[in-house]
Formats: structure tokens, sequence, C-alpha cells
């Protein structure tokens, strides 16, 4: 067999009829790099599946002492819901404090629940207890902690009626 010597490039769209090169149009673009932005990590309870935030203030246990936990538990399974739904944040766990737009931007709550401290603590004034409100379209109810309920039955009471409406 001989050897085909060509440089006609009519000739060589006829011997090479093969894709030999394959040059792919479509580049990933270049990205320019955001600069790391520290943004706050949480010892958080719960999965937060329904994007419902109770915020709590325990400075004696990681969240709830047993009591208040079985509390919780039985006043969640009451509103049909489970320990994955909501997230619980202890805010005395931290240290450099947090403010509302840091938890809308970390949790994507739709609702809120201050149960026990005070809504100033993230930045957030004139709530009044057991009375639901609304910012940035998040639905927040500021009330009573688990640990006061647990000794208070009109506390208990009072929460029950609001978080039933909320």
């Amino acid at each position: 067999m001989t050897q085909l010597n060509t440089t006609n490039p009519f000739a060589l769209r006829y011997l090479l009829d093969d894709l030999l090169f394959d040059f792919e149009a479509d580049f990933p673009a270049a990205t320019e790099q955001s600069p790391n932005i520290d943004r706050p990590t949480f010892n958080v309870l719960g999965a937060n599946k329904s994007r419902i935030l109770y915020l709590v203030e325990n400075m004696t246990e990681g969240h709830f002492s047993p009591a208040a936990l079985d509390a919780f538990t039985k006043t969640l399974h009451a509103l049909g819901l489970a320990l994955d739904d909501v997230a619980v944040l202890n805010l005395a766990q931290i240290e450099a404090g947090v403010n509302f737009e840091d938890l809308c931007s970390y949790f994507d709550p739709q609702r809120i629940i201050f149960a026990g401290p005070s809504p100033a603590k993230v930045g957030i004034d004139g709530l009044s207890l057991n009375i639901a409100s609304s910012q940035q379209s998040i639905e927040l109810l500021y009330t009573y902690s688990f640990e006061e309920m647990l000794t208070d039955t009109n506390k208990k009471k009072l929460f029950w009626q609001a978080v039933k409406a909320f």
C-alpha cells in the first residue's frame, strides 16, 4: 500500500471525513471569587424542614432541660410537627451575638418564635408578649420560655392560645 501525501485542502476534505478536533463552544465563564465572608455557624436542634425557628435562651442546658424538651416535643406533636420540622437555637450559646439579618440569611425562616429571649437581642423592637406580628414577610411571636411554662399554668394557656393562632 502506498502512502497518500497531499497538501491540497480539497483532497484532504475527501480523504479525512472523520472529525479530528472538537472545540467546545460553551466555555464556563470566568467567575470572580467573592471574598471569604465569615458566616456564623449555629448549634441547632432540629432540621428546619418547615422553616420555623425557635429562639431560646438557656444558660445551663444545650437547648432545653429534659422536662422542657419533653414539653416542647409534646407541643410540636400537638401542632402536627416533629423536631425535624423546626430549628431550635439557644442564643445563650452564641458569644458574638447575632442579628435578625444573620438569622434570616442562615435559616430562611417563615416563622420565628422567641420562646424566652427578648427580641431586642437580635435587633427587633416593639413585639408584645403573645401577639403575633411580622417583619420582612416573616411571622414573629414573642412568648414565654418552656422553662417558665413548666411552673406556671397561666403562661402555658396564654402560650397555647397564641401559638394556635400563629
